[in-house]
Parts: structure tokens; C-alpha cells; sequence
């Protein structure tokens, strides 16, 4: 079964400054923030770039999907230039299906991402979305295509007109031997869309939750990790609160499992969250238990840590060793 991947298709510009810099911009660091194509290129004629990849949340989830050697596809929308170009050429390299490829409307610039690292590995995202707000078109497919497996929405796809919409269908109409993963993948996102995304966990449709811990608290009101864990599993079934460098706390039902963190200089946090998620979706995927799928999700969080950019720079397969059975 495959782990399809449902996001905003988006270029990362990587470039490191020092926190006065976030500061004359009025930007919390650690956020991600909507803006638009003049005001990166702003930011870029002060910051040389340090590293450019093909980026998003759920497409970089699904390379380390692709790298610990299970199936992944990606579903999301490009505009008609270089960039998405390079994009759909990256995740075929990575091993990642991305057939048929969809497009924004004609003129739309591919998403881009400037990614600011500041000392101790933080990052804080200025994103223009540009061609990837069109990914609630590419998403009807998933109405008609009965493809078991595990469905992966980032957030993010809420700030995509019509997107939620698509979603609210999905879950009203389950397809036997699917399962569908939601991240909440940014509290500012939670907070800006929180009634949204409460009824859409409420609905009973979702099967895996995933979020750290800010995240979790912003969206039950708890005021720590253990207690979101518990309000969030009266929404939904399964799931995983990160907890930064104190690792994760996973739950099914009503067993809980607090997994430490990997030992790993850090060097940029980007990414950490989504290849937690790819190592714990493809655990819960091939049948791992608890345990082993949080100490996947882990393990491949402090690959990607441990060096710039979202996504691994090593084969996650042959780090694995047996988690994955």
C-alpha cells in the first residue's frame, strides 16, 4: 500500500541570519508566514541563499517515505517555469510518484518558501504560495480513485481555496482500506484555522493525527503535551505530539509511549516534523507498534537535523535497521 501525500508544492530558498534580522521584521521565530513574491524578493537581496531544494511539507514527508523504501506518491500543483520543472524532476529522483502532474492557471509562478536560519538550527518561513493554491483541483482525483493505503494531508492545504471542502468529502465518504493522516503542521496555521480544523477531526473521518507540541496545545487548549495527547485522542484514533529535543509522545487509543530523541548536532531544524512524520507513517503503514513507529519518526527527524535542508542526505532505509520489521 502506498502513503499518498496531499500539499502545497513548494521551492525552499535557505538562507542563515541572526535574530535581529527577525526582529526588524516583526517575525517570530520558528513560524511560517503568507507572503507575497515582492517581499521575498526583498528579503533575497539582503541574504545570499545558501542551499535551494524542492520543498513543501507533505512532498518532503513523502521523500523520506520514498527513502525508507516504501511506497510514496505526492499530490499537489506547479506553475509552467524552471522551478516547476526542477521540482517534479526532484521528486522523481527521490523515487516519489508524481503522474499526472498538475498545474496552476497559466502565469502562476511555482510556490517558493525563503527559509531564515538563525543560530541553533531555528528557522522561520516566508512563503508565497503562488501555483500550489490550486491543489484542491488535483485533489478530486482522490474522490474517484479507491487507492488503499494511507492519505497524508499537511495543514497547510487549508489556505488553498476549495481545499477544505475537498477534505470534508473525503471524510464523509470512506473508502474501505484507507486511512487518513492529518498534520497540523504550523500553530499559526492552528491558530488562524482552528475552528476548521477541530470540526474536521471531530467529524470521526481521521485516522492519525500528528503535531508537536505547541501545535497541540494551541488546538485543545491544554497546557502541556500529556494533556493535548488526551484531548486529542477523543478526536481522533491514533496519532503522535513531537516534543523537540525531549523526542515524542505516541498514543493509540488509551496506551501512551514517550519516545527520546536521537542524540544529533543540530544544524537546521528544517524538516524535523515532516520526516518525523515519514518515519512514523511508514512504520504505522507497515504494521510496527507503537513504540518502533515513534522511535522511526525519531531517528529520521534527527537525520534531517543534522545537516541544511528538509529532506535526508542518506538512504533512511539503512538506518532503520529493524524498526521496520
Amino acid at each position: 500500500m502506498a502513503i499518498i501525500g496531499v500539499g502545497h508544492a513548494i521551492v525552499d530558498l535557505f538562507v542563515e541570519a541572526d535574530h535581529s534580522f527577525l526582529d526588524a521584521l516583526s517575525l517570530d521565530p520558528g513560524t511560517m508566514v503568507l507572503v507575497e513574491t515582492s517581499e521575498t524578493a526583498r528579503i533575497l537581496e539582503h541574504l545570499s541563499v545558501v542551499k535551494a531544494t524542492s520543498g513543501g511539507s507533505a512532498a518532503n514527508t513523502l521523500v523520506g517515505v520514498a527513502s525508507l523504501g516504501r511506497e510514496a506518491s505526492f499530490i499537489g500543483t506547479l506553475g509552467r517555469d524552471a522551478f516547476g520543472e526542477t521540482y517534479a524532476a526532484d521528486l522523481a529522483a527521490a523515487g516519489v510518484k508524481f503522474e499526472p502532474v498538475h498545474y496552476g492557471e497559466d502565469g502562476e509562478r511555482t510556490g517558493h518558501c525563503v527559509v531564515v536560519v538563525t543560530p541553533g538550527g531555528q528557522r522561520t518561513m516566508l512563503t508565497h504560495l503562488g501555483a500550489s493554491t490550486g491543489v484542491a483541483r488535483a485533489m478530486e482525483a482522490l474522490l474517484e480513485e479507491p487507492a488503499p493505503g494511507i492519505v497524508y494531508f499537511e495543514g497547510y492545504v487549508l489556505d488553498s481555496a476549495g481545499a477544505e471542502a475537498v477534505m470534508n468529502r473525503m471524510l464523509a465518504n470512506p473508502m474501505e482500506g484507507r486511512r487518513i493522516a492529518f498534520s497540523l503542521s504550523d500553530r499559526n496555521l492552528v491558530e488562524r484555522r482552528k475552528a476548521e480544523i477541530y470540526q474536521m477531526l471531530h467529524s470521526g473521518g481521521v485516522g492519525l493525527v500528528l503535531g508537536n507540541e505547541g501545535e497541540a496545545c494551541e488546538l485543545t487548549g491544554a497546557g502541556d503535551a500529556a494533556s493535548a495527547v488526551d484531548r486529542l485522542a477523543e478526536l481522533v484514533p491514533q496519532g503522535a505530539v513531537t516534543l523537540g529535543a525531549e523526542g515524542a509522545l505516541v498514543y493509540s487509543g488509551s496506551e501512551r509511549v514517550e519516545v527520546r530523541a536521537f542524540s544529533t548536532e543540530v544544524v537546521d531544524t528544517t524538516g524535523a516534523g515532516d520526516l518525523f512524520a515519514a518515519g512514523y507513517l511508514a512504520a504505522v503503514e507497515s504494521g510496527a507498534d507503537l513504540r518502533a513507529s515513534g522511535e522511526l519518526g525519531c531517528l529520521c527527524a534527527a537525520e534531517v537535523i543534522s545537516h541544511f535542508g528538509a529532506r535526508p542526505a542518506v538512504r533512511l532505509a539503512e538506518l532503520a535497521g529493524g524498526l521496520l520489521g
